[in-house]
């Protein structure tokens, strides 16, 4: 009896398994025999098999030699090494795998390719979070010092090395004037000769050489972080240099300005080709060099806030002032 029923068990069991799986392919000559005929009707090993159940085990989508259910990376470049997960290696495991890393022995962010950010000055501040890269600063005045420690980094201190109220610039409250035409030298274009703060501590203008200057400041243009002046600034430029040339014993000065966005040493530079672009267009026009100077200051002298658009477009300029000496 017992034998009976281990027997009539045993029956059932393979019954129940040919009802699960009657369809699942046992023999490997059979299921490439089939992979034949589909491909004869034009499908793939993707396509859907009558039958048969993809073994997904054998595809390698990007063809790095692990297949696609042990591969953390299915978009692997061709060609780039890979460990036995698909991945690409990460030396310094920084996140940023070596074909993509410059720095593969060095852990640095994705946004630098895998290389750490530089810190020139050794102030402790990242070039690309220092507003003075090159000399070693503080992290409260974004990396610049306060020389003279009256609490203004020396970028925004006028007077470096001289303590002074904010109010002032950094500068000490009673400055030098030696011309004494209320014009302190720090802001006098000419020190040494009376003048008014209109035109910057210089003689007064005639109101030709005013109306000349204004209309020149005003439609001053230059190509976008370029020293390249626009065609629509020519005709004032033009009638200022016709000006200078009525007036023989005037001579014109030329300061370049930016705003405080980007790199400090960049604005410096952009702010002296802008003034010299200024000056090289007026000695085309036929004024002596001699009787122009420029220099450029950056971002050091703003005239207005740069933490708004308007008051960042007022800080781009190129400053003109005609004097006598």
């Amino acid at each position: 009896m017992r034998k009976q029923r281990t027997l009539i068990l045993l029956l059932l069991s393979g019954f129940l398994l040919l009802c699960v799986a009657p369809s699942q392919a046992q023999n490997p000559a059979s299921t490439k025999k089939r992979y034949k005929a589909l491909k004869k009707r034009g499908k793939t090993k993707n396509d859907k098999i009558p039958g048969y159940v993809s073994p997904y085990y054998a595809y390698d989508d990007d063809g790095d030699g692990v297949p696609n259910y042990r591969d953390k990376c299915l978009n692997t470049p061709k060609g780039e090494r890979v460990t036995t997960f698909g991945c690409p290696p990460d030396t310094d495991f920084d996140g940023v795998y070596d074909f993509e890393d410059s720095c593969i022995n060095e852990k640095g962010p994705r946004e630098n390719r895998g290389c750490p950010y530089a810190d020139r000055d050794k102030d402790g501040i990242n070039d690309h979070l220092d507003a003075c890269p090159d000399t070693p600063g503080l992290r409260e005045y974004d990396g610049c010092p306060d020389t003279d420690k009256d609490g203004l980094p020396d970028n925004k201190d006028k007077c470096p090395n001289e303590p002074g109220p904010k109010a002032n610039q950094g500068c000490p409250t009673l400055l030098a004037d030696q011309d004494k035409d209320g014009v302190p030298d720090l802001d006098d274009v000419c020190p040494k000769t009376p003048g008014v703060k209109e035109n910057r501590g210089c003689p007064k203008l005639k109101k030709e050489e005013e109306e000349a200057l204004k209309k020149a400041f005003e439609n001053l243009l230059f190509e976008t972080n370029k020293d390249v002046i626009l065609s629509s600034s020519f005709n004032s430029l033009n009638e200022l240099a016709k000006v200078m040339k009525k007036y023989p014993d005037s001579k014109l000065h030329l300061e370049g300005h930016t705003d405080n966005v980007g790199d400090d040493a960049k604005n410096l530079d952009l702010s002296q080709r802008r003034a010299a672009a200024v000056m090289n267009y007026l000695v085309k026009q036929g004024l002596s060099q001699y009787r122009i100077s420029s220099e450029g200051f950056g971002e050091t002298r703003p005239v207005a806030s740069n933490d708004t658009e308007d008051g960042r477009k007022l800080n781009r300029r190129v400053e003109m002032v005609i004097k006598y000496e």
